[in-house]
């Protein structure tokens, strides 16, 4: 297996990390943290990391501030997702089911299926995608 690695850039010099090995340990609260305090989630109201990518599976946790939003990207649509909840509440919105997860909580959706998430108060989620 060839190990990938993320580049540092201008908005997170201190970035360069494994994203994709034979073993990653991932620090959950560690990237909280950093997500948080970074200038995005201040002007955004959001902000988020990919803590894991490989041909099949990404991670990204992802900070969202009260009202905010995440909908698909065309790389959501063609996988299957998992959503966690880490922290706050989530308003999920498909198939014409609307769905609140609180902290803790788990879903799941197929592909090519159209969501719509928004954050009910400050959360932290845990995306999970697999192609």
């Amino acid at each position: 297996m060839e190990e990938k690695h993320n580049n540092a850039t201008r908005q997170r010099p201190d970035g360069a990390r494994p994203l994709d090995a034979g073993i990653i340990p991932i620090n959950i609260p560690k990237y909280i943290d950093q997500i948080k305090q970074e200038e995005a989630y201040g002007k955004n109201g959001k902000n988020a990391i990919t803590v894991f990518k490989s041909e099949q599976v990404t991670i990204t946790l992802i900070a969202l501030k009260e009202g905010e939003t995440i909908r698909p990207g065309s790389e959501e649509g063609e996988a299957i997702m998992s959503l966690q909840l880490i922290d706050g509440s989530l308003s999920f919105e498909s198939m014409g089911n609307s769905i609140e997860l609180k902290k803790g909580e788990l879903l799941t959706l197929h592909q090519l299926l159209s969501f719509k998430a928004k954050a009910i108060n400050d959360c932290i989620c845990l995306l999970t995608m697999v192609k």
